[in-house]
């Protein structure tokens, strides 16, 4: 008989909970989740791709105002696996190879979703 001794290395559990996409439109990143639009200019995801932080703005500030301030932003996890994006204080994660493979063309989307504690809706 095997016995399991493997332990999670965190002391919480977290659920990844889908709540929406992230495609690129004419160079620039639309991120679309269930409450809000938001936007990664092209400039500002070249910044992400040289794992500097990127600004993230609201689209339908962006279509009133073209120069809007920014709403959040995104960065590259220290592990190298994934994408933070940060809206008005609500973090979102999208993975990192879905995200590259959408900026080459291989993907039309990534994914992205929401953290959150074992046991608590999103």
């Amino acid at each position: 008989m095997v016995k399991n001794t493997m332990r999670p290395t965190t002391k919480t559990d977290v659920k990844f909970e889908h709540i929406g996409a992230a495609r690129l439109y004419q160079s620039s990143v639309r991120i679309d989740v269930k409450t809000m639009q938001a936007v990664i200019p092209t400039s500002e995801v070249h910044k992400l791709e040289q794992h500097w932080p990127a600004a993230v703005y609201d689209i339908s500030d962006v279509m009133k105002n073209a120069d809007a301030a920014p709403v959040g932003k995104a960065w590259i996890t220290r592990s190298g696996k994934a994408v933070m994006i940060s809206i008005n204080d609500v973090q979102y994660v999208s993975p990192l190879a879905q995200v590259k493979g959408m900026l080459k063309g291989e993907r039309k989307y990534a994914n992205v979703s929401t953290m959150q504690p074992g046991g608590v809706p999103a």
